[in-house]
């Protein structure tokens, strides 16, 4: 009897040993989780730079070739030259600072300049000059002027002209760059335009210039006084950077 209790004892604890271990509850240890692949950020490539402004020739029917810097669909700035002068050349000096300023159109003189082929002179008109000036916008497609009115640029005979412009339609032409006017402007002619640049080649008329920016300023009318340096009548000099502070400061006029 003793021989068979030892016999039982050991085959009990063998299949205790053999049993295996009951399952965790919910079935197989889960697995580790795994990360979410890594995505890396978008990157945006910038714009390529606009290309060089370009100054073209603008047909106006009716009247003589103007030319134009685009920048969009209606150019609301003039560009008034003096006695022989090209208003195309005048373009190429500043096209950067025209496009800024949302194009340019250059007018060229509506009298021939002797056998100076490509130089033009203005008459003394500055009614008929308003009618071409509205044409060339026209052509430019502006349709109508808006209520701020326009930006007039004029230089020599353009600058007595365009002094004529704005004291006579001071509500179209709202805002002026006068540059080397031949005789002293009047700050009277300004009294009711948004703003006046008045400007000088260094080696032109920059004290008469500066003075009458002083004068239109003592009057109540917005005015500053910019300077081209190193250049005589007609030239530009630095005309980039000189028409692009000019056009800053009267575009919040």
């Amino acid at each position: 009897m003793r021989s068979f209790a030892v016999v039982t004892l050991l085959l009990l604890a063998t299949t205790a040993a053999c049993r295996k271990p009951p399952a965790e509850v919910g079935g197989a240890t889960p697995l580790a989780e795994v990360p979410a692949p890594v995505v890396p950020p978008t990157v945006v490539a910038p714009l390529p730079p606009p290309p060089p402004a370009q100054v073209e020739r603008l047909e106006v029917p009716g009247d003589t070739q103007a030319s134009i810097v685009r920048a969009g669909p209606a150019p609301l700035t003039v560009f008034v030259p003096g006695v022989c002068s090209n208003a195309n050349a005048y373009l190429q000096g500043f096209p950067e600072a025209a496009r800024k300023q949302g194009g340019v159109v250059g007018i060229e003189g509506d009298q021939p300049c002797g056998d100076q082929a490509g130089f033009r002179t203005f008459s003394w008109d500055a009614q008929k000059l308003d009618v071409r000036i509205t044409k060339a916008l026209a052509a430019a497609g502006v349709e109508e002027i808006p209520d701020g009115g326009l930006t007039l640029v004029g230089y020599s005979q353009g600058a007595a002209l365009g002094e004529q412009l704005a004291a006579r339609w001071p509500k179209k032409y709202a805002r002026l760059v006068v540059i080397g006017a031949a005789t002293d402007p009047s700050a009277a002619s300004f009294a009711r335009t948004r703003g006046v640049v008045m400007m000088s080649c260094s080696r032109d008329v920059p004290a008469r210039m500066h003075d009458a920016s002083t004068r239109i300023a003592k009057a109540g009318v917005p005015s500053t006084y910019l300077e081209m340096p190193g250049c005589t009548h007609g030239n530009l000099a630095d005309g980039e950077r000189v028409f692009d502070e000019a056009f800053e400061f009267l575009r919040s006029r």
